[in-house]
């Protein structure tokens, strides 16, 4: 059985994979390394796509980690080249809003007492 590679990005993120669903993905070899753009239906078991059939897709979070998750995919066609190219100012502003509305917050010593007005 073939594999595939599947890294999550900004533009990309990890929740377009739906059980059943007809995506548009960048997706690796893993034989070859060779990245491309396809349309596919991806899948959580192999028995749920189209006659059966497909390959392993091994997903990846923005921090290189492998989900656990079992995922596969069946590719219904190559899209062109085009399809590889990222908008880098779409993929900067999408950091930028991620990077504003982190959840971190600066912890607040319980020994500093608040400014007096």
């Amino acid at each position: 059985m073939d594999e595939y590679d599947f890294f999550e990005t900004p533009i990309t993120p990890y929740t377009v994979l739906k059980d059943q669903a007809e995506v548009e993905l960048h997706i690796r070899d893993t034989a070859t390394m060779e990245q491309s753009g396809v349309k596919a239906i991806v899948a959580r078991s192999l028995d749920k796509l189209p006659g059966g059939q497909g390959h392993k897709l091994n997903v990846y979070g923005r921090l290189g980690e492998r989900f656990k998750h079992e995922w596969y995919i069946h590719i219904l066609e190559d899209l062109d080249e085009d399809s590889l190219a990222t908008d880098h100012e779409y993929a900067q502003s999408l950091d930028i809003e991620q990077s504003l509305g982190s959840s971190e917050k600066f912890k607040e010593s319980r020994y500093r007492k608040p400014k007096e007005e």
